[in-house]
């Protein structure tokens, strides 16, 4: 029995240092609850210890092992919870790098089936990068073709033996010609890490009010990806009016990309990186960008199906790729979720209806991971579900912060959308050159009043007193 007894102290110990440690490596408990758990805890560790030494009866060392047990049960289910969230923070993928991918296409037609079939021969090369033609050349020797505009690509496959260019135009070519994706097949992919040009860290965030990109890109899989950006969204976030708002900007927005003298639509700026997508909208909406949040269809997909669920509005019904919504409350999954974030072609409003329906999806989730009882029963889901499906350039410390000023005080927020609009028109794309594509023309009116909004959040006015 004196064996046991110090095999439980032992174990006893082992997990008070454990628990210790976690609480200590993880650093987003407030004061007031950190000092109290410490306090208990080192309290019940040195009343068990000094029970061990002076209490000399067996049946009261029985029920102070069985206490010891109870306190490492509960620090194993504890220590698991600090863990989870240590992890979720070690494994954030920081907005370090991004990746770009090249495509290596040819005509269905022809009899080219692998990379080496292009030795010596005449490759068209579209909106050229020099990294990447690079080590193309590494695997093959080619005759580089440069093409100037999409008709060359579309119309110019048997022209040139092979094209190589961004998988982003790629995709750009195939939502405009249906058939493209058909007539030619892809034989080599070539991927480039470069770094990325963005840095957060400008402002204390629990005292001070800040500007977040939502960057929702068209893809599944690796989040650093550069891709078209479909959702473009301001959280606007006032720590202490405890306001955020939400400001949409339709993905068709007629725009001039930054340090570029050329318009394009916005969601082409995800193409060249999240840093061209945030320093353009900073140039129209007249707004500093603080941080950056990258996601794409699993993040959204994730997060929701861990959260059980959410419940949006819809003000009519609509249906489309085999998903159906009610006008009223829905409750949706993970995958409905994204789908009622997705589908505008079938909405009265389209793109502006779609825009409506990111917002409510995002404040659903907000409403929901903001509640106590939700955050606690769905705690570990939530921090498993988040791991390497974003990437941002918030700083794990300013997000351990943002975490213990909200555990401190369980604030309830203010949360409200606007969007901008504009007109339906056709235009020339930087991204398209030799097409004319649908873009939406800003209105400017909207542009004014979002950057009266957010200008207001950020300076400490309450939603509604902005007019």
């Amino acid at each position: 029995m004196k064996i046991l007894y110090r095999l439980i102290y032992v174990l006893f110990l082992i997990s008070f240092l454990a628990l210790g440690t976690e609480i200590w490596i993880l650093g987003i408990l407030p004061d007031k609850y950190l000092f109290i758990l410490i306090g208990a805890i080192v309290f019940l560790f040195v009343l068990v210890s000094l029970g061990f030494k002076f209490i000399k009866k067996g049946v009261s060392k029985v029920f102070l092992s069985i206490f010891e047990i109870i306190f490492i049960i509960g620090s194993a289910s504890l220590i698991f919870y600090l863990h989870t969230t240590n992890s979720f923070f070690g494994n954030i993928n920081d907005l370090k790098e991004e990746t770009k991918t090249y495509y290596l296409i040819v005509s269905k037609s022809s009899d080219f089936k692998h990379i080496n079939d292009l030795n010596g021969k005449n490759i068209g090369v579209f909106m050229e990068n020099k990294d990447a033609v690079s080590k193309l050349e590494e695997e093959i020797n080619f005759e580089k073709v440069t093409l100037n505009n999409v008709v060359d690509i579309t119309d110019g496959m048997d022209k040139v033996d092979g094209v190589f260019l961004n998988s982003a135009y790629y995709d750009l070519i195939c939502d405009e010609n249906k058939d493209f994706s058909k007539r030619v097949r892809i034989i080599k992919k070539i991927t480039l890490k470069t770094e990325s040009l963005v840095s957060g860290g400008k402002t204390n965030i629990t005292k001070n009010s800040f500007n977040i990109l939502i960057s929702g890109i068209d893809v599944s899989g690796d989040i650093s990806t550069n891709s078209r950006s479909d959702v473009n969204i301001i959280m606007t976030v006032n720590p202490k009016t405890k306001e955020i708002l939400l400001t949409h900007i339709p993905r068709d927005y007629y725009v001039k990309l930054h340090g570029i003298n050329a318009k394009d639509k916005l969601t082409h700026a995800g193409i060249y990186g999240i840093s061209m997508s945030a320093l353009t909208i900073e140039d129209f909406l007249d707004i500093d960008i603080d941080y950056y949040f990258r996601v794409n269809f699993t993040t959204l997909i994730k997060v929701v199906d861990s959260i059980g669920g959410v419940d949006v509005y819809s003000p009519f019904d609509f249906s489309e790729y085999g998903y159906r919504f009610k006008k009223g409350i829905n409750h949706l999954n993970g995958k409905e979720a994204l789908m009622f974030s997705r589908i505008r072609h079938v909405l009265p409003g389209g793109d502006r209806d779609r825009g409506k329906h990111q917002e409510e999806v995002i404040a659903a989730i907000l409403n929901k991971i903001t509640n106590s009882e939700v955050l606690l029963k769905n705690y570990n889901q939530l921090m498993t579900s988040l791991s390497n499906i974003f990437q941002t350039n918030m700083s794990h410390n300013d997000m351990k912060q943002f975490i213990k000023f909200q555990l401190n005080g369980m604030p309830t927020w203010n949360i409200n959308s606007i969007s901008v609009d504009g007109n339906g028109s056709k235009g020339q794309c930087y991204s398209m050159p030799g097409r004319n594509l649908y873009v939406m023309i800003p209105d400017e009116k909207t542009v004014s009043m979002a950057h009266k909004y957010i200008s207001g959040i950020i300076n400490g006015q309450k939603y509604d007193e902005i007019n």
